[in-house]
């Protein structure tokens, strides 16, 4: 009789295997600049090297998109951990290749190829944790894989921006994502679709028989929101610490610190948001998983638009000036965040096992879509639809207009708690 998986074991090579690939996106972040200088990403405008900088990020997530249904059905159909295994070996072989670029084209394939399995991931683990975890603490698992891609945002930050040639950082990147794959897939030997709800008996995978769950009013509703949702966080990711540094006027060190802060309190949302619900969960009363991203949601909003809309001495960098906005920068990146690991353990909790990683592939797919728009369509309201003599300016309006996607959201939100509760099985 073989031994019963080590869930501990299987979440930590699943966080290590998270935090390292996610830096491959993120490392894009502080680097932006410097790959302009030394000429891999052309331009003569700021607009224009913008455009060219956000392409990166937005195609590496668009060309995974066409592909995410079919990693999510390959899931469902051959199990999660074979799936997992080849799309880790093909983000390492990406992220071991960029670092080799010495014209933008070349860049841009390689990062191409890391965008394969760096997208097509996402459905397979939701689909993973649900096999792993029980319902009532899913949403403290769910929060363990965003807070590897938090921190990974900030390790990101902290090597490429600060410690490491972007080159070397990269090529460390691609190693540890190598051997965190292997690990992922040994530890993981035994764990099986509904692993953790074995008192159901599993039907054999039809796509048609799939369909029904993607009708379900919970499910559509969470598709319909995902896509203004993940849209604002698109721009954050790769635009922040330049907002920042040219919105306010402080060094680019100043601005990479604070992103770096508020990252870290990303993480916090992550936990304080999973582990809330869970034990309101817990107590009975299932409205958790809606009430904490609704209250999350709300104020994060809040404090994200004032954040933007801040009237900074610019160019101060004492303490004093640079304190109040970035702590509503910490303020909207926590609060709003409660609202992810909720996003995948409600979907969990409304689909049967055997057809989550097709619903959670639809998901990914208009998750990613928002997060491969947000990229260029900030510099495209910047150079178009919002633009002005004043860069600043032009600026500040396209970042306002794209986080208050979120206020759509929060309307779907107050929808979603109302079907959330009938919709459970």
């Amino acid at each position: 009789m073989s031994a019963r998986p080590r869930i501990g074991t299987i979440l930590a090579s699943l966080f290590l295997l998270v935090l390292s690939y996610s830096m491959g996106y993120y490392m894009l972040n502080p680097i932006m600049r410097t790959l302009h200088d030394e000429g891999l990403i052309p331009g003569t405008t700021e607009e224009n090297w913008r455009f060219y900088g956000g392409l990166i990020a937005s195609a590496l997530q668009g060309i995974g998109l066409i592909f995410s249904f079919l990693w999510g059905v390959l899931a469902d159909k051959k199990g999660r951990r074979p799936v997992l295994l080849v799309l880790g070996l093909v983000m390492s072989i990406g992220l071991l290749l960029v670092p080799t670029s010495r014209v933008y084209d070349q860049l841009l394939v390689y990062f191409l190829v890391f965008g394969l399995g760096f997208v097509g991931v996402g459905p397979v683990i939701y689909a993973f944790i649900s096999d792993a975890i029980p319902p009532e603490s899913r949403g403290k698992g769910y929060a363990y894989y965003y807070v590897s891609s938090v921190l990974a945002m900030i390790v990101a930050i902290i090597v490429a921006g600060v410690l490491l040639p972007w080159r070397i950082a990269y090529t460390i990147t691609g190693i540890i994502v190598l051997l965190t794959t292997i690990s992922l897939y040994l530890s993981s030997r035994g764990v099986t679709i509904g692993f953790s709800e074995s008192k159901r008996e599993l039907k054999a995978y039809r796509f048609r028989e799939a369909i029904p769950s993607l009708k379900k009013k919970t499910v559509l509703l969470m598709l319909l929101m995902i896509v203004p949702w993940t849209i604002p966080w698109g721009m954050l990711s790769v635009w922040s610490i330049d907002y920042i540094h040219t919105k306010w006027g402080v060094p680019l060190e100043n601005a990479s610190l604070i992103i770096a802060m508020a990252t870290f309190s990303i993480a916090v949302g992550h936990i304080l948001g999973g582990t809330l619900s869970d034990r309101i969960v817990k107590k009975g009363d299932i409205s958790g998983r809606t009430k904490i991203p609704l209250f999350g949601v709300a104020l994060g909003y809040l404090s994200m638009i004032t954040m933007i809309l801040y009237p900074y001495p610019r160019g101060i960098t004492d303490l004093s000036a640079l304190l109040p906005p970035s702590l509503l920068v910490l303020f909207g990146m926590m609060f709003t965040t409660f609202a992810y690991p909720n996003i995948n353990s409600i979907i969990s909790e409304v689909v049967i096992p055997e057809h989550r990683g097709t619903v959670f592939a639809v998901y990914s797919i208009l998750n990613n879509l928002g997060w491969t728009i947000g990229p260029t369509f900030y510099p495209w309201l910047i150079g178009s639809v919002f633009r002005s003599a004043d860069t600043i300016s032009s600026m500040t309006t396209s970042a306002a207009f794209t986080v208050s996607f979120w206020l759509v959201v929060l309307l779907i939100w107050g929808l979603i708690h109302k079907t959330y509760p009938k919709d459970r099985v």
